[in-house]
């Protein structure tokens, strides 16, 4: 099976947002310097009114636009940021594939996406930790027993990246 690429819906949406922002302010901004401000016709009787309440709305409604765009562009290349210092500069063990589950939070096309559980037993402390693997659009249940690496900020372990692709399951038929 090929691997296509995955189009993330957070970019795709944070561009769609920020260049529509972008579209919608420059109108406003534009017709607020070259347009005719005695000619806009609208709810109030002063047409001067008229014009500013529709230069403000394009900017402002722009504005807002283009900074939910950002703002969902911004957490996505900080959480890529993250996880590659994670991978960098955090200690890496390695845990055993111990259930795969179905995402009963997403539903995509009917069906649920799968993510792994990942069991690690600290060797000093004897303390279990669990882990999960992000969401899979494939069926992963052949990952039952794989070791996979896991990587840890050693400052605080609730954040940590699973190594873990699927294309790496031997396939069954």
């Amino acid at each position: 099976m090929k691997n296509r690429p995955v189009i993330n819906a957070q970019i795709l949406v944070g561009v769609i947002f920020a260049f529509n922002g972008a579209v919608f302010d420059a109108i406003g901004i534009l017709y607020f310097i070259f347009g005719d401000r005695y000619s806009v016709q609208g709810s109030f009787e002063d047409p001067v009114k008229n014009f500013y309440m529709l230069t403000g709305i394009f900017s402002v409604f722009g504005l807002l636009f283009f900074s939910v765009g950002m703002l969902l562009l911004l957490s996505e290349v900080r959480k890529r940021r993250m996880l590659k210092a994670l991978v960098d500069k955090g200690y890496r063990i390695y845990g055993t594939i111990s259930e795969v589950y179905p995402d009963k939070s997403i539903t995509i096309n009917g069906r649920n996406p799968f993510y792994a559980v990942c069991r690690y037993e600290d060797p000093v402390t004897m303390k279990t930790e669990i882990f999960q693997s992000r969401s899979f659009n494939t069926d992963i249940s052949g990952a039952v027993g794989m070791t996979v690496s896991i990587y840890i900020d050693p400052a605080d372990h609730s954040k940590y990246y699973m190594d873990f692709d699927p294309a790496s399951i031997a396939v069954k038929y």
